[in-house]
């Protein structure tokens, strides 16, 4: 059951999966041992959020490696914006797991023994991860993996996201059982393995493609700065070019909305965070606001 807005379940065909968290109104997050009971073509799994809603999911990417999944939401104008706030983890840091398998099962908590250690998962992929210590030994942790790992409020420090939940560690003296060791992945390394939250993704998706003159243009300036001959640019006529596949239907301008409140509201977090240089969030989120505005006059939107 979730334990906060962000904290979500995963099921398919009425199946319990195991747990995710919400990144942003169109991502979750999870490990991508929890989905190992999907067949290689099925895609499409059912998120419950915190408030017992459920909403439709589809996998977009795995690495397996690194033992983690993403998951896109299909209906973000039904997830309340009740995002993480996230920080980098210290050995110390006292830390509670929002998730718990059933509403028998007791909560997680315990305190931060490494904030990044090299580490092998299951997986097979070597990951920078965090190793936490847990105060309740349960000799199974099973269940609990995909849940979201959060920093307790401290005097000098409020509650924070720190990583997901992916693997229990065996004690070696009772193989059979797990050790109270655990590993979780910090948000660090779950940025630089989806290109979803780069920065550079980001800019491509969000700057309007040049159009054929303004393209020549470039080519002429930077051939009369380098003073040498250089061939013309091949233009290619637009009837030449493929028109992109669109959807059938009409577009939903709630859909468009969602997804551009949650791609704002990241981009002032990442800012914030030092993830994205602040020059270019102003022009970002003026790129998303035309888009959504010319979405909802009936536009096309880019």
């Amino acid at each position: 059951m979730p334990g906060s807005g962000y904290a979500v379940d995963l099921y398919q065909a009425g199946r319990s999966l195991g747990a995710g968290l919400l990144l942003t109104r169109c991502f979750v997050l999870t490990a991508n041992h929890c989905l190992r009971y999907l067949r290689g073509d099925e895609e499409s799994i059912s998120v419950r959020l915190g408030d017992g809603t459920a909403v439709g999911g589809r996998v977009c990417r795995r690495v397996e490696e690194a033992d983690l999944a993403l998951i896109e939401v299909l209906e973000p104008e039904l997830v309340p914006l009740a995002l993480p706030v996230g920080d980098l983890p210290r050995r110390g840091d006292r830390w509670r797991g929002l998730h718990r398998p059933s509403l028998s099962d007791p909560h997680l908590g315990g305190h931060v023994d490494a904030d990044a250690v090299d580490y092998t998962c299951v997986g097979g992929g070597r990951i920078q991860a965090m190793q936490l210590v847990a105060e309740q030994a349960l000799g199974d942790y099973s269940g609990y993996s995909g849940g979201p790992v959060e920093r307790e409020n401290t005097y000098d420090r409020g509650p924070a996201l720190l990583g997901l939940l992916i693997e229990q560690y065996p004690d070696r003296q009772a193989p059979e059982r797990a050790a109270n060791v655990l590993f979780a992945v910090p948000l660090r390394e779950v940025m630089s393995r989806f290109p979803h939250f780069r920065t550079d993704h980001l800019l491509k998706a969000l700057e309007p493609p040049a159009s054929t003159a303004e393209r020549a243009g470039r080519h002429e300036e930077q051939s009369a700065t380098r003073g040498v001959g250089v061939p013309p640019p091949v233009v290619v006529p637009v009837s030449d070019v493929p028109a992109p596949e669109v959807a059938s239907g009409p577009v939903s301008v709630d859909a468009a909305v969602a997804k551009g409140e949650a791609l704002l509201s990241a981009l002032k977090e990442w800012s914030e965070r030092g993830l994205i240089d602040p020059a270019q969030v102003a022009g970002l989120q003026v790129h998303v606001a035309k888009n959504v505005i010319d979405l909802a006059l009936g536009g096309e939107g880019a």
